[in-house]
């Protein structure tokens, strides 16, 4: 590694541990559009979720709509990969990207996988692994997570 990623790689893991597990949550969201993330307006973040990330290659690309609500222990990965094992190259990666529509709520200690979208105005229930897409306007629950009922737009 280079002195220039390893700078990168120090600014950015500064950014994240200080920043996402700062107090105050306008500090937290700012964290993480300087990491280059995508966050909307009115996006409620706790100090204690976890984002996997790398902090200079592959890093992924957490985008998230306006009005978004996550709980207390989120999980979202948005960079995940054998390193350096020999699976990586028989193994098909997923895209590094979470995107996270309008208007959604994720319920406490959910996990959310890379590559995964959730469609506007959906509810994630506490403790779901969402492994596939999920449709907007739609409950879903468990591990892993199925859809429970569609809500109805008012």
């Amino acid at each position: 590694m280079t002195i220039k990623e390893s700078l990168i790689r120090l600014k950015n893991a500064f950014l994240y541990k200080v920043g996402v597990r700062f107090p105050y949550s306008k500090i937290r969201v700012w964290s993480l559009r300087r990491l280059g993330h995508e966050v909307g307006k009115d996006v409620y973040f706790p100090a204690d979720i976890t984002i996997t990330q790398n902090f200079v290659y592959d890093r992924g690309c957490l985008v998230l709509g306006e009005r978004v609500a996550i709980g207390p222990n989120v999980t979202i990965i948005l960079a995940s990969h054998p390193n350096a094992s020999c699976n990586r190259k028989v193994l098909e990666l997923k895209e590094n990207v979470v995107k996270i529509r309008d208007d959604v709520w994720i319920g406490a200690g959910s996990i959310i996988l890379n590559g995964i979208t959730i469609g506007e105005g959906a509810v994630v229930g506490a403790g779901s692994v969402v492994t596939k897409d999920v449709n907007p306007y739609t409950i879903v629950a468990g591990n892993p997570a199925k859809e429970i009922r569609k809500i109805v737009k008012q």
